[in-house]
């Protein structure tokens, strides 16, 4: 019986399409993490009383400040 998790071949996907796929994968991940640091830094220019609530969010917001 032959290995039902093997792939023949003809099934296997090329090496260029796996790195499109990867390269596509990093950017996307890449557009999130700067949509999420925005919308951090953006609440937290609106909401003076969320500073000292969450270290991270404090770290983030200090480190968008710096890189300004």
């Amino acid at each position: 019986m032959a290995d039902p998790t093997s792939l023949d071949a003809e099934q296997q996907v090329p090496e260029v399409e796996f790195d499109l796929e990867q390269e596509r994968l990093r950017t996307l991940r890449n557009n999130i993490k700067t949509r999420h640091a925005l919308a951090l830094h953006e609440l937290m220019s609106e909401r003076e009383d969320l500073h000292g609530v969450h270290p991270l969010a404090d770290h983030i917001a200090d480190s968008l400040r710096w890189s300004a």
